[in-house]
Order: structure tokens, then C-alpha cells, then sequence
């Protein structure tokens, strides 16, 4: 392209609207190279749609369940100033909760009861979840709040006593005592989460005197994914973290970032599989314009602006199916909620059902979809270069080659 490069841009896109739209190329040339560029979309917009739906569920489970999770627990002794100079650190409250067991006549069961400082973030978050009742006053010397799958699983109605059994461990001789203690249901809640079966909560007041214990402190991050780095600052601080989120719910994520990258890699056999058949496509149009190419390299093109013709019409090509793909994964990817919406009305499945998910959760990121883009592109160059190069290794190699005579 050093010596005409007009020429070679003129013969390229050429070239390129010839396989692509109706031209005088052959109708075959054309059938390949338009599935060839199909195929690279839908690759591409099913990778981006199923991504941003991986990403939609880790962003909802992180909402519902790190919102109620403590991010990290520290002594009640360390300073807080000292923490919250942190800038990861966004609050520090007083916090308790204990295993407890729920007495029923249907039967037992454990989960854990939590006591909220009145100025605690979560208390925002679960008053805006309640679903029926209301929320503890000064007044109420022994509350509880239970997840509303739980209260309707036991038949329990607001106003109604709750007898929990409680473990105590005395200080002095470090004996275990159980201790059963009743509370008022005034209220519960509903966050869509696997904790509205295990989690209830009470008054930091009540609960510090059922146990007679005095409060830990609850760190409360900006970003949860930073737990690590923050348990690292505290250490340097000389503030030895009792308990982080990971303890409980590490492994979980883990296995939700694992499931996506084997999604994402899943779906790129299809942008594999579509670069395969741009790949076959070129090679069909490369054989094809050989004659065309001799006649032009008789008029003054050199081999490298040849080459430098079929890099451009590969490049159009596979730029075209991605950016196709790129806006169709993206514009589906936004309107998948309607559209499950809409195949729910008409036929009453969901793919959500049995979920706590009211309906399928997207979240477009730029950078994974930025990532999903180049990803293709480069993909796309080095195949298209290693094709062009060897194709014209052996068009030489056989235009140098004796001719046996006649």
C-alpha cells in the first residue's frame, strides 16, 4: 500500500461491497462472505447478552446479600477514627448476632439473629424491605424482625411471642449455657435472598442483654470486592480483623466468577466458529481474483499492495460482523428484561421461576463488553494476516516454479 494507496483502498472496499451487498461478484462469494459476517454478529451479540446477564446475577446477589452480610468484624476495642481514615471504609458500627434455634411446634431451626445499631446501614435497607408490620421503637423491649418466607413457613402472625433458644458462654469459667429467651414479632421482611430464610434481626439493645455481652464493631465498605486490601491496612494499623463476608460467602462468588468465565468461553466457540468461515470465505475470493490480481500487478501493483488489498476487504469484513454484533448484543442485552417479560405473558414460562428473582437481571459493562470487542478484533487480524500472508507464499512459490515443457 506504500505505492498506491488509493488504488489499493479503492480496489479493497471494492472488493468488499462486491462480496457483501449485490455487485458482480459471484452470487457464492457473496453467500460465503455474508455468512461469514452473520455469523461473526451473532457470536459476538450472544457473547455480550450472556455476559451482561452473568453480570446482572453477580450484581444482584452482591446487593442482597453483602447488604445484610457484615463486610468485616473487628474487636470492640479497636478505634474507630483509626479506621475510618481508610477511604474504603464507609461506616463503623456497634454489631452483634448469635446462632440461635427456633422453637416451633413444626419443628426446629437454626439461623442467625442479628442486633442492628439504630444508625446502621442495613437498617435503611431493611426498612425499605419490609413487607408487613413495622419497625422497632424504644419502646420495644425485646423485637424481632423475621424474613417473611420464614414467618409464613411457621404460620407465625405480627404481635406474636417468639421462643428462641440462645447460647450463652460465661466469661469466668468459659461454660456453655443455653438460655431461651422470647420475642415480639412486630415485622417482616423480604429481600429476595436465601437470607430471608437465615437471617433475622432485633435491637443491638435487646440482644447485648439477652447475651450480656458488650458489641463488637462492623466495618462497613464502600466496595465489598475490597475486603482483602482492606484487612491489610487495618493489620498495618495494628487492627487484627475478627471475620470478613469471604468467610461465609467467599467460595460462593468465586464459583459465580467461574461459572462466567466458562460461559464466556462457551460462547466463543461461536465467534471461533464464524472465523472459520471468514477464514474459507477469503480464501474462496483470494483464488478467485488471482486473475484479477495478475492483470493489476501487470499495470504497476506490487505484491505487498496485493496482499495489503485482501488485509482491508478481511479487515471491512470482520469489523462489519463486530460492530453488527456489538450494537445487536448490546441493544438485546438492555431490552432482555421486556422480552422475558413479554415470552412470560404469551406462554408463562420464565426463566427465572424458583429463583428469588422477580425477572432476569442485566448489567452492561463497559469493560467487559470493551474486552468482548477487542478480543474479536485481534482475533480476526492475526488470522486474517497468517491467511493473506501464506496464500501469497504459495502463489509465488508457484509462479517461480519451473514449467515442464511441452
Amino acid at each position: 500500500m506504500t505505492d498506491h494507496p488509493r488504488m489499493v483502498m479503492h480496489i479493497a472496499l471494492r472488493f468488499y461491497l462486491n462480496g457483501v451487498l449485490q455487485g458482480a461478484g459471484r452470487r457464492y462469494v457473496q453467500y460465503v462472505n455474508r455468512a461469514s459476517v452473520i455469523g461473526l454478529a451473532l457470536g459476538t451479540a450472544a457473547l455480550i447478552m450472556v455476559v451482561a446477564v452473568m453480570n446482572g446475577f453477580d450484581r444482584e446477589l452482591q446487593a442482597r446479600l453483602l447488604s445484610v452480610t457484615p463486610h468485616l468484624l473487628v474487636s470492640s476495642d479497636a478505634p474507630a477514627e483509626k479506621m475510618l481514615t481508610d477511604n474504603a471504609v464507609q461506616q463503623v458500627q456497634p454489631y452483634l448476632s448469635a446462632e440461635v434455634l427456633l422453637l416451633a411446634d413444626l419443628g426446629g431451626l437454626l439461623f442467625r439473629l442479628q442486633g442492628l445499631a439504630p444508625e446502621d446501614r442495613q437498617v435503611g435497607i431493611m426498612q425499605n424491605s419490609l413487607r408487613s408490620g413495622r419497625w422497632w421503637t424504644k419502646q420495644d423491649p425485646a423485637p424481632i424482625i423475621l424474613g417473611a418466607p420464614l414467618a409464613a413457613r411457621f404460620g407465625y402472625r405480627l404481635g406474636q411471642s417468639i421462643p428462641v433458644a440462645l447460647i450463652k458462654i460465661d466469661p469466668a469459667t468459659h461454660r456453655i449455657e443455653p438460655r431461651v429467651s422470647s420475642f415480639t414479632l412486630i415485622g417482616t421482611y423480604a429481600l429476595g435472598a436465601e437470607t430471608d430464610q437465615a437471617i433475622a434481626i432485633t435491637s443491638i439493645s435487646a440482644l447485648s442483654s439477652v447475651l450480656d455481652v458488650v458489641p463488637i464493631q462492623r466495618v462497613h465498605l464502600k466496595d465489598p470486592m475490597a475486603v482483602q486490601q482492606v484487612q491489610k491496612n487495618l493489620m498495618l494499623k495494628g487492627i487484627q480483623p475478627l471475620s470478613s463476608w469471604e468467610r461465609e460467602f467467599g467460595a460462593f462468588f468465586q464459583a459465580v466468577q467461574l461459572e462466567k468465565l466458562m460461559m464466556g468461553l462457551l460462547l466463543s466457540v461461536l465467534v471461533g466458529l464464524a472465523l472459520i468461515s471468514l477464514t474459507a470465505g477469503m480464501r474462496i475470493v483470494m483464488q478467485e481474483k488471482q486473475h484479477t490480481i495478475a492483470i493489476l500487478m501487470t499495470l504497476g501493483l506490487t505484491p505487498a499492495d496485493c496482499r495489503q488489498v485482501f488485509l482491508i476487504q478481511s479487515a471491512l469484513l470482520s469489523l462489519t460482523g463486530i460492530a453488527l454484533g456489538s450494537l445487536v448484543g448490546v441493544l438485546a442485552a438492555s431490552q432482555l428484561p421486556r422480552l422475558m417479560t413479554l415470552i412470560e405473558g404469551l406462554t408463562g414460562f420464565s426463566i427465572v421461576t424458583g429463583s428469588y428473582f422477580s425477572d432476569l437481571p442485566v448489567d452492561i459493562r463497559l469493560w467487559d463488553t470493551t474486552l468482548i470487542i477487542i478480543a474479536a478484533i485481534l482475533a480476526c487480524a492475526l488470522v486474517m494476516w497468517r491467511l493473506v500472508q501464506s496464500n501469497f507464499r504459495r502463489s509465488q512459490a508457484a509462479q517461480q516454479s519451473p514449467h515442464p515443457g511441452p
